[in-house]
């Protein structure tokens, strides 16, 4: 097994999302917002990924990540109470048997591989360092942890907005919410944690001031738009704009054309070369073969087109399988009727 395991903090419910449904199950490009943290991890080489629930969303939670992962590397356990971050990271620790483990947070839907890599390659099993955090300069940090560096530069403490005097609000390097931590360090740390702060909670952050102390903190200053979380619906459309664009990017780096304002959710798969058209929205199972044009305002959903199929304006195809070299005629409604409306 990998000496390299995961924490993914996704108790909080998200009141600001004003919804009935848990933050972090929230849809976001064709996924829940916390598949996208728990791959992350997975890509950047963890052998496990602990999920810190709440006992509300304990059940939809593993029952989502286990159909995808596999219940050999997904353990979901709960935090019951809510204590903020630190007795949340003190829940995930537990079944952890690596000696280094990442922690991040549940609604990073921007967050991947290639952002974590320069933070685990920063602390070696060698390196006297005990943590190091990822960070990212914002040009307004309001309402953002902030790293506080000391005059050489090393990182010293992170201190929550609220907690910040007048000085320390001018810094804008805020704190991205993403560590990779000596095991043994974190589980001493966090029974030493106390709530003093603002909030009477255990602050997750009040561990890189005791790293600093013991060994060095590392601070690793990462993308804005990647470390981008989700607070309420308008930082989620925000988020899925971003992702979409990536998504679209992806795709067009493996020779599929992607027209302006076409969405292609994450679960979405090409065969090969094909042209999207402008405002196409392809959502959930879809597989796109060969040759495939799909031209502008098609919807597909749970769909399957096959090589040289050729889907005219508007058309909406719904959990339906398209025979390879068809050729649709305008707003040509194929398979099931729609159930719900384009993301």
């Amino acid at each position: 097994m990998s000496d390299l395991a995961a924490i993914v903090l996704a108790a909080g419910l998200g009141k600001r999302m004003k919804s009935a449904l848990p933050k972090v199950l929230h849809p976001c490009a064709g996924r829940p917002l916390m598949h996208y943290p728990v791959r992350a991890a997975f890509e950047a080489g963890a052998g496990q990924v602990v999920v810190v629930a709440s006992p509300e969303t304990r059940e939809l939670i593993e029952r989502e990540l286990i159909s995808t992962y596999g219940k050999d590397r997904i353990c979901v356990t709960v935090q019951n109470p809510p204590r903020g971050t630190g007795d949340a990271a003190r829940v995930g620790v537990g079944p952890i048997a690596s000696q280094r483990v990442l922690v991040l947070c549940g609604d990073t839907p921007l967050l991947a591989a290639d952002d974590l890599r320069p933070l685990i390659d920063a602390l070696p099993p060698t390196e006297d360092a005990k943590l190091a955090v990822l960070s990212a300069n914002l040009a307004d940090p309001t309402g953002y942890g902030r790293i506080i560096r000391d005059a050489t530069g090393n990182v010293t403490e992170i201190r929550e907005h609220r907690d910040c005097s007048d000085e320390q609000r001018a810094v804008t390097e805020v704190n991205a919410g993403v560590y990779f931590v000596d095991v043994p360090f974190l589980r001493d740390s966090l029974e030493r944690l106390t709530p003093s702060n603002a909030q009477g909670e255990y602050y997750l952050t009040d561990v890189v001031a005791m790293a600093a102390q013991a060994g060095g903190a590392l601070g690793i200053v990462g993308s804005r738009n990647s470390l981008l979380g989700v607070n309420d619906r308008s930082q989620l459309a925000e988020a899925e704009a971003l992702l979409f664009s990536r998504i679209a990017r992806q795709h067009a780096t493996n020779g599929v054309t992607v027209r302006a304002g076409a969405w292609i959710e994450d679960t979405v798969t090409f065969a090969g070369e094909a042209l999207v058209g402008a405002n196409v929205h392809l959502r959930g199972a879809t597989r796109v073969g060969v040759n495939v044009t799909i031209d502008v305002g098609c919807v597909v959903t749970d769909a399957k087109l096959g090589d040289g199929a050729k889907l005219a304006p508007y058309s909406v195809v719904t959990r339906a399988d398209v025979a390879p070299g068809t050729r649709t005629l305008p707003h040509a409604l194929i398979g099931d009727e729609p159930d719900s409306v384009a993301s």
